[in-house]
């Protein structure tokens, strides 16, 4: 096996590899600078590949939840009218950043003859009075 210097800084100037890596790549090819980048471009989209299905698993519920969420309303409605109509992700994220002014406003608007409403939008009318 021809492990020489020029053939690891050749792979490392192609690469950008360390000395350690470029070593280690000619060595499981016997010396072949050729099969080397090979063999790295393959390690590289296996890895790309596990990275993207392990971003899919996690991504994928969380854009369902989301998703779910935009279609789900929350209304501030006076006995005739709408007031306000938001999406429920919005109002989470409301409760999430100023939990307190949510929960004054809130009680406030209960206590007045506001109401509030979820619709969710696999049902035509759900109350959260």
């Amino acid at each position: 096996m021809d492990l020489s210097l020029e053939k690891i800084d050749l792979l490392r100037e192609r690469t950008g590899l360390s000395y350690t890596s470029a070593r280690r790549l000619l060595e499981e090819t016997d010396g072949d600078v050729v099969a080397a980048l090979v063999l790295l471009e393959e390690e590289e989209q296996e890895e790309g590949g596990q990275f993207r299905r392990l971003a899919s698993n996690i991504l994928e519920p969380a854009k369902k939840l989301l998703r779910q969420g935009n279609r789900t309303r929350i209304k501030i409605k006076t006995k005739e009218r709408t007031l306000l109509e938001i999406p429920a992700t919005l109002g989470l994220a409301g409760a999430l950043l100023v939990p307190k002014l949510t929960a004054l406003g809130t009680a406030a608007l209960l206590m007045t003859s506001y109401s509030l409403e979820v619709q969710h939008p696999d049902e035509p009318e759900a109350s959260g009075n």
